[in-house]
């Protein structure tokens, strides 16, 4: 089977392992096979033909399929890929959606792959957009979210608004709800049942209030149930947590109808929406007179403060100086010896210290947050009075702003 190895071009990134001839119970004819393996710094992924489920992707891990013949072109998409680590998959974005069609590939430019479309509705259609609008895409689970085209009789949006009453969360409250249609006119407001609710469901209805997350939460006692509104869906839930309640992967069901759960007014749907699921904000001040430091952090997790008092969290202060070669070096700095502690952390001032050493030394000042060993800003922003043009390579300062 020499002419087989010379032939199949090996996998950009690995090389051919072994090959046989091969009947699986589905074929009539023996087809060759070949198995793959990565050279170091690549990740390998499974052709289409051997991953239709995760056990099939484990046992026929590398494999490829070379075809049943000499004089047999091998097709690319029969055999494995070596890819850098992390990198998402090449998509096949749909020609065609529901009265619709595909008029422009859009490709990730990092990866050089396409991973998403842009769709225009048929003449006499209106389209139901995705929260990106007429762009549809592909995700790691290799599923789409696609926007689609419908009869202007058919066509309607839903419009949320959130009631927040006197609770003092932040964009947070009960959930009322209209249907707007084609012709400018709009229904009656409903409330929705939370029964079967969801956060992928709760990120939906907040999308489209412009937010980019969102979560379930429970009604705190000042948030109350919207007065004199009706129920009017329940089992309202989504499969994927980047979608519009419009889409084919949400679901809302009629409320009353036969065999549903009735629901009290406490059971209205209440959420919190926000644009960040992790946010770290860490300043720097310095008194250059006193030696004085200031690290003021503040946490923010989908949509919350968080309170670092009685957490693992601590500061490292550290300088950076002008080397020979024209770099910046970084150094922490060591307590008693850099530095000395001034009391304990304060949600207005942060972390404070006091610098004891020689400033000559330094050509600027930073302090980093740690949780653990874990460091909570790995990117460096305002944590720094260092000028604009400091840049650092490998986990150093890069072009960021003053504080």
């Amino acid at each position: 089977k020499q002419w087989y190895q010379r032939r199949v071009a090996i996998t950009a990134g690995g090389y051919l392992m072994r090959e046989w001839e091969w009947n699986s119970e589905y074929e009539q004819e023996y087809t060759y096979i070949g198995e793959y393996r990565c050279h170091p710094g690549f990740e390998l992924r499974n052709p289409q033909i051997f991953s239709s489920s995760e056990q099939d992707y484990e046992d026929k891990y590398g494999w490829g399929a070379c075809g049943r013949s000499r004089n047999e072109n091998v097709d690319p998409e029969n055999l494995p890929r070596c890819v850098e680590p992390g990198s998402p998959e090449p998509c096949n974005m749909p020609e065609k959606i529901l009265n619709g069609y595909r008029v422009e590939e859009i490709k990730n430019e990092m990866y050089d792959i396409v991973e998403q479309a842009r769709y225009r509705c048929n003449s006499g259609y209106m389209m139901s957009e995705t929260w990106k609008g007429d762009i549809g895409w592909c995700r790691s689970d290799r599923t789409f979210e696609l926007p689609y085209c419908m009869d202007p009789k058919e066509w309607h949006t839903v419009e949320f608004e959130l009631v927040s009453g006197f609770s003092k969360m932040e964009n947070a409250g009960r959930v009322r709800a209209r249907h707007n249609y084609a012709d400018g006119s709009s229904g009656d407001w409903y409330a929705g049942c939370d029964d079967h609710f969801n956060g992928p469901a709760a990120g939906a209805i907040c999308r489209s209030m412009g937010f980019r997350h969102g979560k379930q939460v429970t009604a705190d006692k000042k948030m109350k149930p919207i007065e004199d509104i009706p129920f009017g869906m329940t089992n309202v839930f989504c499969y994927h947590d980047d979608t519009l309640m419009m889409s084919p992967s949400c679901n809302g069901d009629e409320y009353g109808q036969m065999g549903w759960p009735l629901c009290a007014p406490e059971e209205q749907i209440a959420i919190q929406c926000f644009d960040d699921m992790w946010k770290v904000d860490v300043g720097f001040k310095m008194v250059q007179r006193s030696g004085k430091m200031f690290c003021p952090t503040q946490v923010m997790k989908e949509g919350n403060m968080m309170k670092l008092k009685n957490m693992d969290v601590h500061v490292k202060w550290g300088g950076v100086h002008l080397g020979r070669d024209g770099y910046y070096e970084t150094k922490y700095f060591e307590e008693g010896v850099q530095y000395n502690s001034k009391g304990k952390f304060s949600q207005k001032k942060g972390f404070k210290a006091r610098f004891t050493g020689d400033k000559k030394e330094y050509d600027c000042f930073f302090c980093d947050i740690y949780m653990g060993e874990h460091i909570m800003n790995p990117w460096p922003d305002k944590n720094h009075n260092c000028p604009a043009e400091y840049s650092e390579d490998g986990g150093m300062m890069e072009d960021m702003d003053m504080n």
